[in-house]
């Protein structure tokens, strides 16, 4: 798979991704990752666990890949990885994962999570660890008004979960526990550039966040 650091990009075989785990208890993945200011956030709070930053564009993701890339002594993040990588064709490297988030998602990968698709889902449910935790945040700004990428599927409530995301999300192995409505706490602690960007130009940020196991009792 290709690791970026900076404006450079490597690649990392099987062995080497074993090799940069093995120190860390944990390995936690976050899909979609942009410019990676929450994998750099978890990474800092979560020294036990090497954090991966994925996502289909690179360029976005290239200064903080940078900082995480330098001595401790200067700021560096060691146990902070970014991958360039879709989310539909997930490296074969990253197994075993331990936790998954994914936050303020655009793009196709809204798309898959809020349609949902079940290649995906499956996807990202055949890299994890049987019962691992997955955060989802849903910018419900995507909604209003409607954006392509949710294919025309109504605006998901913590009512309507139940009834519209999860079946799909069981099918593919992904077993939904919990959905609510973040609040300015919640959204300031995900450290992401988004909340940031969104909440600057509205008055209100509605986010809607999911939490769940993925392979427990799925596929």
């Amino acid at each position: 798979m290709r690791q970026v650091i900076g404006k450079a990009t490597r690649d990392l075989d099987a062995a080497a991704f074993a090799a940069l785990r093995e120190p860390y208890r944990e390995l936690v993945v976050d899909l979609g990752t942009g410019d990676g200011k929450h994998v750099l956030a978890v990474a800092r709070s979560r020294p036990d666990a090497l954090v991966v930053g994925l996502d289909a564009g690179p360029d976005a993701m290239r200064r903080t890949a940078h900082r995480a890339a330098a001595r401790p002594a200067k700021g560096g993040v060691p146990n902070a990885v970014f991958v360039w990588a879709a989310v539909e064709q997930l490296p074969g490297e990253l197994h075993a994962v331990d936790e998954v988030h994914c936050l303020m998602p655009w793009g196709s990968l809204l798309r898959a999570l809020v349609t949902p698709e079940p290649v995906v889902l499956r996807g990202v449910a055949a890299s994890c660890r049987p019962g691992a935790p997955f955060l989802v945040t849903l910018n419900l700004h995507a909604w209003r008004p409607p954006v392509a990428d949710v294919g025309g599927t109504p605006e998901p409530t913590p009512a309507s979960v139940d009834d519209v995301l999860a079946p799909g999300y069981a099918a593919a192995g992904w077993m939904l526990s919990a959905a609510d409505y973040l609040d300015d706490a919640q959204l300031t602690g995900l450290g992401t550039s988004w909340t940031k960007r969104l909440g600057s130009t509205r008055e209100e940020l509605a986010v809607l966040g999911l939490r769940g196991t993925i392979g427990q009792d799925g596929n």
